[in-house]
């Protein structure tokens, strides 16, 4: 079975295995794994950085690093699309206890003037805004790179208002590889930036904060409030080690995503090319009279995991595990799906009878 739903469905590597097996660990909560110290110094210099701290997951960045930059009843500028506001269960609210304000950001490019005007000043009916958030790359179903130009501006305008900047970075990596430039140039401006280890770089656990010693110090503690203290963290600081000295291998996912892309739009699939930046593709199969649930049902049957993520729309993340030689294989699946594909649900409009 072939499994691209997402890059972390990732196995660790056997380097990585060997590296968690032989981590010389410590107790990180009272500050003596060395394996911890390690990746955390790596983190820092990566993105140009003061201090770095290592988290269990995305989310446990995201959260620890607004509780870290915020107070209670202030107000956070979220992009309405983003992983932050959408897909973690009401955490900004019920645990950082800030109001999320949501603005619209196609392609996760902010109106820079609509940005401003969204910055709230204290009052004594208001909110204050007190952050402003990036995701980048941008919409887990698109992985759409956000260009420094963009977060420059940003970061510009945020500063002037005397407003830290925070990136959800988990794809950050894809992003600075597909633009092929160093992540602390990426990154230069923005305040506080997070890493997923545990999607493209096939760690099996793990997450980086990257920012200023106050800023990270303040977040250790937030993480351990959260229930995020390691013990032997070293033994997955290991995995993350091994990932990050190999982050530009991630060039060869991208490559695998052009193949398949452009292998699927000669097969009929709605295919925006312009959309395949990084290791994401996203399939519109309404072009082929089939709806998502139905085509991944039937691709499955053929031995091909894909995620539906709308009612005609499909994801496909290409990964380490998916191999150059695979992705023909993945082409053969869909096309022996779309030959005999399953009665599209009703409202379905099939373009080509």
């Amino acid at each position: 079975m072939i499994d691209i739903r997402s890059d972390t469905v990732t196995h660790p590597t056997q380097e990585m295995r060997k590296a968690m097996y032989e981590a010389e660990v410590g107790d990180d909560v009272i500050g003596d794994d060395p394996t911890v110290a390690r990746i955390q110094e790596m983190g820092a210099a990566l993105f140009g950085k003061e201090a770095c701290l290592i988290t269990t997951s995305g989310t446990m960045s995201n959260q620890t690093a607004v509780l870290s930059l915020t107070n209670k009843c202030e107000q956070i500028v979220v992009h309405d699309k983003s992983h932050m506001y959408n897909l973690e269960v009401a955490a900004l609210a019920q645990i950082c206890g800030v109001q999320a304000r949501p603005i619209p950001a196609p392609g996760g490019h902010f109106d820079l003037n609509e940005l401003e005007s969204n910055l709230i000043k204290p009052a004594i009916q208001n909110a204050p805004t007190s952050l402003v958030c990036l995701e980048n790359t941008f919409d887990l179903n698109q992985g759409l790179v956000v260009d420094k130009a963009h977060i420059d501006a940003v970061c510009e305008v945020a500063h002037r208002h005397g407003i830290p900047v925070y990136l959800d970075g988990a794809r950050v990596l894809n992003a600075a590889v597909a633009l092929d430039m160093d992540p602390a140039v990426l990154c230069e401006h923005v305040d506080v930036v997070s890493l997923c280890l545990s999607k493209g770089l096939a760690c099996p656990i793990g997450s980086l904060l990257m920012g200023p010693k106050d800023v990270i110090a303040k977040a250790r503690v937030m993480r351990q409030m959260l229930g995020g203290g390691w013990r032997q963290g070293g033994i997955v600081a290991a995995a993350g080690i091994v990932g990050l000295s190999h982050y530009r291998d991630l060039k060869e996912d991208h490559q695998k995503a052009q193949a398949l892309a452009k292998g699927l739009q000669a097969l009929g699939i709605g295919i925006d090319l312009d959309q395949v930046q990084t290791n994401v593709v996203r399939l519109d199969v309404s072009t082929v009279c089939m709806d998502a649930q139905g085509f991944c049902a039937a691709l499955e049957t053929f031995g091909v995991k894909a995620k539906p993520v709308g009612p005609t729309y499909v994801r496909m993340i290409c990964h380490k595990d998916l191999t150059h030689e695979m992705v023909p294989t993945v082409l053969q699946a869909v096309e022996r799906c779309i030959q005999a594909p399953a009665p599209a649900e009703e409202g379905i409009a099939c373009s080509i009878f």
